[in-house]
Formats: structure tokens, sequence, C-alpha cells
């Protein structure tokens, strides 16, 4: 058992979860939109997002260490170094048009963590955008880079998928900014930290609305989509107004986390059905 726990936070804490959803996301685009499915594509996705996010979430740790690295932050730190050789490798078999169209969301990423000039902030610590600048790299990551690839067109119908896929990602970090009320500082000034707990999700659930109204908006709305969008808009209302200041250790980093890899999972049995 002490094994099996250990496998699962490993799991978690080395972004493979986290990377995964991006995955399925990146894959609910394809499907939709009938691009084809390049799996040489989605492993480069999956590194590079294992790559970013263990880079946000363990620079400061890793200085702080130094050679004192606990074994579960060395075994991750080796995996890290793993993904950036196959990330290298992958993508080399990624258009050049999707890798530029990916270079302004990299570059958010990477003030995302480290500031500009030493003494500044990075934006993660500015003031009440933490979630919307998320938003708008898994924007870029999960339909933005997708569409390049396949050569797609930037029509009506991708520009609401955009809207509807910022909505989505900011209500899924709601339960984060819930969960670390207690230990942001007040400087921050989080949604729930503004507005309180129950008004944010009050906030998140307009959200949810809006992100499931929009689809009616395309000119290309299946049954489909629209069956798919209603179920993942209730599971997602219900883990937003289930969530609390005291949660369970993995209700976030992975129930939360999970509902991409539920959308993209519903989606795909839907089309087998209709």
């Amino acid at each position: 058992m002490k094994v099996l726990s250990g496998i699962f936070r490993f799991y978690i804490n080395s972004s493979i979860h986290v990377s995964l959803a991006i995955c399925s996301l990146i894959l609910i685009t394809m499907t939709r939109y009938k691009y084809p499915i390049d799996m040489y594509y989605l492993t480069f996705s999956f590194f590079a997002s294992v790559v970013a996010y263990n880079f946000v979430k363990y620079s400061k740790v890793a200085k702080l260490y130094h050679r004192r690295l606990t074994k579960s932050m060395k075994a991750i730190q080796i995996f890290t170094l793993l993904s950036i050789v196959l990330f290298t490798f992958f993508i080399t078999f990624v258009k050049r048009d999707t890798v530029l169209s990916l270079l302004p969301f990299a570059f958010l990423t990477l003030l995302y963590a480290i500031p500009v000039y030493p003494n500044s902030k990075n934006l993660r610590s500015i003031s009440g955008v933490k979630i919307f600048i998320i938003g708008c790299v898994w924007v870029g990551v999960t339909v933005v880079a997708p569409v390049v690839h396949s050569d797609g067109d930037f029509n009506q119908d991708i520009v609401i998928e955009m809207v509807q896929r910022f909505f989505f990602i900011v209500v899924m970090m709601l339960p984060f900014e819930v969960r670390d009320l207690p230990y942001d500082p007040k400087e921050l000034n989080t949604i729930p930290q503004q507005i309180g707990v129950t008004r944010t999700k009050f906030f998140g659930s307009i959200l949810l609305i809006l992100f499931l109204i929009l689809s009616a908006f395309k000119n290309t709305y299946s049954s489909v989509e629209a069956l798919s969008t209603a179920i993942i808009t209730i599971i997602s209302l219900l883990f937003l107004w289930g969530t609390s200041k005291e949660q369970s250790e993995y209700y976030c980093s992975f129930w939360v986390e999970s509902i991409p890899i539920f959308w993209m999972g519903i989606y795909l049995i839907l089309l087998q059905i209709f």
C-alpha cells in the first residue's frame, strides 16, 4: 500500500496528471473540429507540459535544497530532465508555425515564474491576474496551437471555442484559489480574497452557464457537443460547489484536474453512441 501511495504521489507531484488533462483538451479540439490526430504532437505537448509545470512549481525549491534534495524531489528532477530530452526529440516532428504560435504562451509561463528584473515581481505575484494568465496559456496550448498545427481556420467557431475554454479553465482554477485562501498573501488579491468563497462559487457558476450557452452560437453545433458540454458543465458545477478551504489533499490536484480527462472520455463515448 505504501508503494502504491508513493507512485500516486509521484504521478500527481511530477505533473503527469495535469499534463494528461492538457492533452485531453487538445484531443477534444482535434476531434471536435475533425483535425487529424497527431500522436507525435500530443506526445510533444505532454512532455512540454511536464517541463513547464515542474519548472513553475519547483524552480525555487530546487535552488533552496541544492544537493540535499529529498528522494521524491530527486525523482521528480530526474523525470523532468528525461521529459526535457523527450520534448527536444518530439519537437522535431512539430511544424515551425506551431512552435511559433506557442512561443508567446511559453514566454508568459516563463514570466509567471521568473520576474523580468531581479527586484521586480513575477506575473504570479501581480495582484488579481494569476488565474487569468493561466487561462490564456491553456487556451493557447489547447486551442490556438492545435488549430495552427492542423492548418485550421480561426473562424467564428474557433473564436467561440477559445472564449469557452478560457471560461472553463478559470472555473477549474477557482477551487485551487479557495484551497489556498489560508496561505495566499493578501496582496495577491485572488478572487476568493476579494469577494469571498460563496460569491466565488456564484462567479464560477455564471462563467459555466456562459460556457454552456456559447456553444449554441457555433455554426457546427452537434448533438454530441451539446450533450458532452452539458454533462461537463454539471460535473464542473458539482466540483465547484463542493470545494472548501478545508478539503481533502487530492480534491484539487487529482479530482478537479481530472475534469478535462472526464470531458474527453465523455466526448469520445458519445461519438461512438451517436
